[in-house]
C-alpha cells in the first residue's frame, strides 16, 4: 500500500499564545544545549511523580556557618542564597538580653515586694503610735479637766486667803492685826 507523506515544511503548529509556527522549527527551538526535548523535560520534572524537580534547597550548618543553598537542576552545584549565622547570632543575643531583662525585672519585683512589706510594717507601727498618742492625749485632757475642776472649786478660797494675806501685810494695816 502506498503512503502519501506531507513534507514537514507544510506542517503548521498553531499556538493560542504565540500564533502559527512550522512544527520542525518549533521543536528545534525547544531543544537547547544539545539536549532533546525529552531530556530537557527530564531535568525539569521527576519522571516517577511528574512533580517539578528543578529547584532543590538545603540547609547547611557546618563550622557555625548556617546557610541556605539552592541548586537548579540535578547536576548543578549548590549555591549559597542566604546566611543565617548573623540571624541566629542576633536571635541568641536577643534571647540572652531578654532573659537578663527578665531577671532584672524579677529582682525589681522582689525589691518592690520587700519595700511594700516594710511600708506596711511602718504603717502598722505608725498606727500603734498614733493610738498611743491619742490615748495619752485623752488621759492628759482628763487630768487637765480634773485639775481645772479642782482649781475652779478652790479659787474663791485661794482668792480670799490672798486678800487676807495682803491686808495683813499691806500698808493699809501697817502690821496691825484685825
Amino acid at each position: 500500500m502506498a503512503r502519501t507523506r506531507v513534507p514537514s515544511e507544510q506542517l503548521q503548529f498553531r499556538s493560542a499564545n504565540t500564533g502559527s509556527h512550522l512544527l520542525d522549527t518549533y521543536l528545534e527551538d525547544a531543544e537547547m544545549g544539545g539536549l532533546t526535548l525529552a531530556q530537557l523535560m527530564g531535568k525539569l520534572f521527576n519522571e516517577a511523580t511528574g512533580d517539578i524537580d528543578t529547584f532543590e534547597f538545603r540547609y547547611v550548618n557546618t563550622d557555625d556557618a548556617q546557610t541556605l543553598e539552592l541548586r537548579i537542576g540535578a547536576e548543578a552545584e549548590y549555591q549559597e542564597v542566604a546566611s543565617f549565622t548573623d540571624l541566629f547570632t542576633d536571635l541568641a543575643n536577643f534571647k540572652t538580653d531578654a532573659i537578663s531583662d527578665m531577671e532584672a525585672k524579677r529582682q525589681d519585683a522582689e525589691d518592690s515586694r520587700d519595700a511594700a512589706r516594710a511600708s506596711e510594717l511602718d504603717a502598722e507601727n505608725a498606727l500603734t503610735l498614733a493610738q498611743e498618742a491619742r490615748d495619752a492625749s485623752q488621759a492628759a485632757r482628763d487630768a487637765s479637766q480634773t485639775y481645772a475642776n479642782q482649781a475652779f472649786q478652790t479659787t474663791p478660797t485661794v482668792i480670799a486667803q490672798g486678800i487676807l494675806l495682803s491686808q495683813l501685810h499691806g500698808e493699809l494695816f501697817n502690821g496691825s492685826t484685825l
